[in-house]
């Protein structure tokens, strides 16, 4: 079996049971081009392959270098049997389901900013059914720019708590909208409301005991928003 052949099922694996057009639909691809790749009258090549790596939200390598026989396939005496190649894609789990995967602050941040002493990663990944996110009313750019981040501090207790998950949009990366934001000011990581008032953003956290704060002149150009806060996971003991 030649590399291409082997990309392209890797691909059917990757989609499951999801129609052509339910999974090219979800994760943004052109519908007629995923389907002259499924039936063989166009070559998946190596940068084609990390493209959609890219786009699906695959490991690297899932697409542009699968193995043979994948793991799933192979009779090991090992214990392991039964392991996928898809990560974090333990299954393909078709189109209805959205894995959200965990949000590199410390990268996204860059070198010389300083992450918060509170800050604790909580959750690594969260797969939810696309269905739930509409009755929620959560709109967003993309599937793909959907990250967890993890909220902490006390400023916004009133929204969510320090631990709590929240689903960020990667994909808004300015304040167009008054919203929750993940974002850094002086080289340092908040989550908080900010409002776009004339010549400056007003800071807000939805907690009184931490008066807002105004962000205006050259303190402007500090501020870098890594994404909006679309959704906060609250959790409560019971």
């Amino acid at each position: 079996m030649d590399i291409n052949e082997l990309r392209i099922k890797a691909l059917r694996r990757v989609m499951g049971q999801a129609s052509q057009k339910d999974f090219a639909n979800d994760y943004g691809l052109d519908a007629s081009y995923l389907s002259q790749l499924l039936n063989g009258h166009r070559k998946l090549g190596e940068k084609a392959a990390a493209t959609l790596e890219g786009k699906i939200g695959l490991a690297s390598g899932t697409l542009v270098s699968p193995p043979a026989q994948p793991a799933e396939e192979q009779n090991l005496n090992d214990g392991e049997s039964g392991l996928s190649i898809i990560a974090p894609r333990e299954k393909a789990l078709g189109s209805s389901f959205i894995i959200i995967p965990q949000y590199d602050v410390r990268a996204s941040m860059g070198p010389g900013q300083v992450v918060p002493k509170g800050y604790v990663e909580t959750v690594r990944n969260i797969t939810v059914r696309s269905e739930y996110l509409r009755e929620q009313g959560i709109i967003y750019t993309h599937a793909e720019n959907l990250a967890v981040i993890t909220g902490f501090g006390e400023s916004m207790g009133a929204t969510f708590s320090s631990g709590d998950p929240l689903i960020v949009d990667k994909g808004i990366t300015e304040v167009v909208v008054d919203g929750v934001y993940a974002f850094t000011l002086d080289g340092m990581l908040f989550i908080k409301r900010l409002q776009r008032l004339p010549k400056m953003i007003r800071m807000i956290s939805d907690n009184e005991a931490f008066p807002p704060y105004d962000i205006k002149g050259a303190e402007l150009e500090s501020l870098v928003v890594h994404a909006r806060v679309l959704l906060a996971w609250n959790a409560r003991r019971l």
